[in-house]
């Protein structure tokens, strides 16, 4: 049986979640170019500027056309956004992102160092390998082709089950989590929307045994929905190896 979950709006009823530390997102949007934007932040779907010392732990973006054709695109502007070299035609896309594996140490007065592990530090206390993986649905014009359901290969990947220029409010749609390209059960689905609130989420659920998971929407807009999972790391020098994925998309 497929999990259901509504997105409740009433105040009082609405499960609220803190986000970890940043959550990571792609957005585009057609204008002379298209335009891509890699959201590392806390507030959804505000991007906020990348420092310096994180820009190499960033892939840049890729666009995937109908064709499962993938063109990567090129940095422009502030170091958060992207630009593919024309408009683009009417259809559907899908936009990637990735943030690479990197080691993240927190020692025992609390600070957290990037790039080192246990064995780099005398006073750790933890140690976590981390990857993200980031997927945007871009409906150009009155498209519902089926692309935006095919799995791009993502270690962590939550993959839409229809087109989500069909979505509607009060209606409900299907997710499926994968994990190495099988289904992910039992994973935790968190999800907000733009304007909810910042650091919040305003829905939470779980996948079955098929990893899938029902949602109903009960607003349109921009929606972001994220998983997370954990695994034993391989030797002592460190404890985790961290996956996140995160899947945008709008609801008319």
């Amino acid at each position: 049986m497929i999990k259901k979950l509504s997105l409740v709006l009433v105040a009082s009823t609405v499960l609220v979640v803190k986000s970890f530390a940043h959550d990571f997102w792609v957005d585009g949007y057609n204008s002379s170019t298209f335009k891509a934007i890699l959201g590392y932040g806390h507030e959804f779907p505000y991007p906020e500027k990348i420092s310096k010392d994180k820009l190499n732990n960033f892939e840049a973006l890729v666009l995937i056309d109908k064709n499962m054709k993938s063109n990567t695109l090129k940095q422009s502007g502030e170091n958060y956004q992207y630009v593919y070299n024309k408009a683009l035609d009417d259809g559907t896309y899908i936009l990637k992102g990735t943030y690479k594996p990197t080691f993240w140490t927190k020692t025992k007065d609390n600070k957290w160092h990037m790039g080192k592990t246990k064995k780099d530090l005398e006073n750790s206390q933890y140690c976590e390998e981390y990857s993200s993986f980031a997927k945007n649905i871009i409906n150009i014009g009155d498209d519902n082709s089926e692309i935006s359901t095919n799995i791009i290969g993502q270690k962590l990947e939550i993959l839409l089950l229809e087109n989500p220029s069909t979505f509607k409010v009060g209606t409900p749609f299907k997710v499926k989590v994968l994990l190495d390209g099988k289904p992910a059960k039992k994973i935790d689905v968190k999800g907000t929307f733009d304007g909810f609130g910042e650091n919040k989420f305003a829905f939470y659920g779980t996948t079955d045994l098929k990893g899938e998971i029902e949602i109903t929407a009960l607003k349109s807009g921009k929606w972001i929905l994220m998983v997370k999972n954990k695994e034993l790391y391989k030797n002592d020098s460190c404890d985790e190896v961290v996956y996140s994925s995160s899947l945008t998309f709008i609801i008319k």
